[in-house]
């Protein structure tokens, strides 16, 4: 015969006394009130501290929003002094305007047209900031100084342009003054004009192309513009002689030297000694024989002494 065996399920069971005045109560619970009683308890903490936790992120942010739309309330004051700073400076740009525009009369340049003056600025302009968070007022603000900003670069760089092109010519023309032949190159008295004479040798009616100043032989002899010599030589009758290269097609002569001071090449500067006054060469006595040449066509000498010592 077979055996039975039986089995017997235990079940654990929780006692409890509880005290009620000189009586114990007992309370018996089983495991799975006892679970139950446990989560529930669990879930009740979890709730606690998810509710302190919201109440804490509340106030929290409730804080930020607070500081947000005060920077938000500054930034909109400061751009607005921003605005003003950038419409004075406007001011200043359309005086700049004016200004360059006379000196483009006095320079005889043509001035720059209205049109280009006044381009627009259009397209897309990339923002400066981040600006989807802020106020729409704030942002109207904001896109109008780019706007302006953008303008006034435009202004500026158009200005610079111009300066850029009136210092240009500006320059040219000093440097064109500079080297245009302007001052008595010797102290001493006109001896012989520009124009038809009789020639001292020839006894013959012949043209004279420069003009003679008699001054005592040693006398400084300086050059009238800024050049480069072109050379400095004995050159046949005129004896010792120097020819200046001014560029802008002038060049002057300086004949009958008794001494050269400079040798070909050199670079000189108006007023600047050269040589000195002689009578080399097919000379009647002590002399500077003086030339000036524009496209090597002689001029008279004398609508190029402009300094008040005329001769």
């Amino acid at each position: 015969m077979k055996r039975r065996t039986k089995t017997k399920a235990i079940k654990s069971r929780y006692l409890f006394y509880i005290e009620q005045g000189s009586q114990l109560q007992e309370l018996s619970l089983g495991a799975g009130r006892m679970l139950s009683i446990a989560l529930l308890s669990l879930l009740l903490i979890l709730l606690s501290i998810y509710g302190a936790a919201h109440y804490v992120a509340g106030l929290y942010y409730e804080q930020k929003l607070i500081a947000y739309q005060n920077s938000n309330s500054e930034l909109g004051s400061l751009m607005e002094t921003m605005a003003t700073k950038i419409d004075g400076l406007e001011g200043q740009l359309t005086l700049l305007e004016e200004k360059d525009r006379i000196l483009r009369l006095y320079a005889d340049l043509p001035e720059i047209d209205k049109d280009v003056r006044q381009m627009g600025v259009g397209g897309y302009v990339q923002p400066l900031t981040d600006i989807e968070n802020l106020n729409p007022e704030t942002q109207n603000l904001l896109h109008q100084m780019e706007l302006d900003v953008a303008r006034l670069s435009q202004t500026v760089k158009l200005e610079m342009q111009s300066y850029e092109q009136l210092y240009d010519h500006l320059q040219t023309q000093v440097n064109r003054i500079e080297s245009t032949p302007s001052i008595a190159p010797v102290q001493g008295f006109v001896s012989s004009a520009f124009g038809y004479r009789v020639d001292p040798f020839s006894r013959k009616r012949k043209m004279h192309h420069g003009l003679d100043i008699s001054a005592p032989t040693g006398t400084p002899v300086y050059v009238t513009a800024n050049g480069t010599v072109a050379y400095a030589k004995w050159y046949g009758g005129y004896g010792y002689t120097i020819k200046i290269d001014h560029g802008y097609g002038y060049s002057t002569i300086y004949a009958h030297l008794s001494k050269m001071l400079v040798r070909k090449g050199q670079e000189l500067t108006r007023g600047q000694q050269i040589g000195k006054v002689g009578s080399s060469g097919k000379s009647t006595g002590p002399h500077l024989h003086y030339e000036v040449r524009y496209h090597n066509k002689p001029m008279n000498p004398v609508e190029f002494i402009w300094t008040e010592e005329q001769l």
